[in-house]
């Protein structure tokens, strides 16, 4: 090797060297998957452990949809505006979602569960999507459950009518409109709010449904 050779080489070696470093660090790992489109947390056990009666009056809780991505959103039969938008959009997105939005299970928990009866919450639901399932809690353990979900429900009667029109069965609900979405294995992996992209949402559940359970 000439002398012209040999500083060539060695002037590589560095760069060679500290490659091997960085591969050797790396292991050979997969690089990192990139960020959903909705707010990811972890560590959170919102709802755990929670029974919710079906309209069918069955308890229910979230590890019964185990090896299902899970959507829960609270909402109401008479709700005027986001519970049937939200409901409609969701349905959008199971379609989006093609042969995987078999796993999809969205789930809606009645914050009415006065005026909402059983049956009517059941067709409620089934209207937007037939695999759509409600729960419908006892009136006594509302304030329970939303607080499982860092969620709220409030009555709020008309302009004027105070507890006579709450007694008479006439108010609206504001309640929480966020989104819990989680995964095959029962885990909070994801928040979306109402105002969710389709394209978006369907693409985080469908990977998320591609994950194993």
């Amino acid at each position: 090797m000439t002398s012209r050779r040999r500083a060539a080489y060695a002037a590589t070696l560095p760069g060679v060297v500290l490659l091997g470093l960085l591969a050797a660090c790396s292991g050979g790992s997969a690089p990192p998957s990139p960020p959903f489109n909705s707010t990811e947390v972890s560590g959170i056990d919102y709802g755990r452990g929670l029974r919710i009666p079906d309209t069918a009056g069955t308890p229910r809780s979230l590890e019964d949809f185990r090896g299902r991505v899970v959507v829960v959103f609270f909402g109401f039969t008479s709700c005027p505006d986001v519970c049937p938008t939200t409901l409609a959009r969701l349905k959008m997105v199971r379609n989006a979602m093609g042969a995987d939005g078999e796993r999809l299970q969205v789930v809606l928990v009645s914050v009415d569960p006065e005026r909402d009866a059983p049956e009517k919450l059941a067709q409620y639901a089934r209207s937007f999507d037939p695999s759509f399932v409600a729960l419908r809690p006892e009136p006594a353990a509302l304030d329970e459950v939303t607080k499982a979900f860092r969620a709220i429900a409030v009555k709020v009667p008309p302009e004027g009518g105070g507890d006579a029109a709450l007694a008479r069965g006439e108010y609206t609900v504001d309640h929480s409109g966020t989104l819990y979405v989680y995964d095959r294995a029962n885990r909070l992996r994801l928040i979306a709010q109402p105002d969710f992209d389709v394209p978006k949402l369907a693409a985080d559940l469908q990977r998320l449904a591609r994950e194993p359970a």
